[in-house]
C-alpha cells in the first residue's frame, strides 16, 4: 500500500475513533485535539507496521509473521531432487512431485520457478531442493523440465 494510502486511510481511522470517543465522553460531535491525537497514532502504527513488514525477509521471516521456509540443501544445484507431477490443482495452487525414490513431496504455487500463472501438468519432470515447512517437507524452486 502507498504511502499516501496508508495516511488517506489514517486519516479515515482518526475521524471515526475520535468522533465516537467525544461522543461517548462528551457528547459533543468534534474535538480537534483527539482527532490529532488519533491521527498520529494511527499514522505512526501504519508507518511502523509497513517498515517491519518490508524489512521481514531480512530478518528470516516470511510474509504474516511466519518463519520461512529453510532448504535442506545449501548451494546452486547442490542436493536438487527429481521427481514426476502425480497431481496439481490449478485452482487450488497445490499438488504432489512423485521423487524419483517413490516418496511424494507437497508443492505450492508460489515454489514454482517462474513468471505469470505457475503450475505443472501431470506427469511432468521437474527438479526441485527439498525444504523443511511447518507441516514437514516440501518442494521449493521448482523448474519444470519440457
Amino acid at each position: 500500500m502507498s504511502l499516501i494510502a496508508k495516511l488517506l486511510l489514517s486519516l479515515v481511522i482518526a475521524v471515526i475513533a475520535s468522533t465516537l470517543v467525544n461522543l461517548l465522553f462528551t457528547g459533543e460531535i468534534f474535538d480537534g485535539r483527539l482527532l490529532i491525537a488519533f491521527f498520529v497514532s494511527t499514522a505512526a502504527t501504519a508507518l511502523i507496521v509497513g517498515a517491519q513488514q518490508s524489512s521481514g525477509s531480512s530478518t528470516g521471516t516470511a510474509a504474516a509473521g511466519k518463519p520461512a521456509r529453510r532448504p535442506v540443501a545449501q548451494g546452486q544445484d547442490s542436493g536438487r531432487e527429481h521427481g514426476t507431477v502425480k497431481w496439481f490443482n490449478a485452482s487450488k495452487g497445490f499438488g504432489f512431485i512423485v521423487k524419483d525414490d517413490g516418496e511424494e513431496i507437497f508443492v505450492h504455487f508460489r515454489s514454482i520457478r517462474g513468471e505469470g500463472r505457475r503450475g505443472l501438468r501431470d506427469g511432468q519432470s521437474v527438479t526441485f531442493i527439498v525444504a523443511d515447512s511447518e507441516k514437514g517437507p516440501q518442494a521449493e524452486d521448482v523448474v519444470g523440465e519440457e
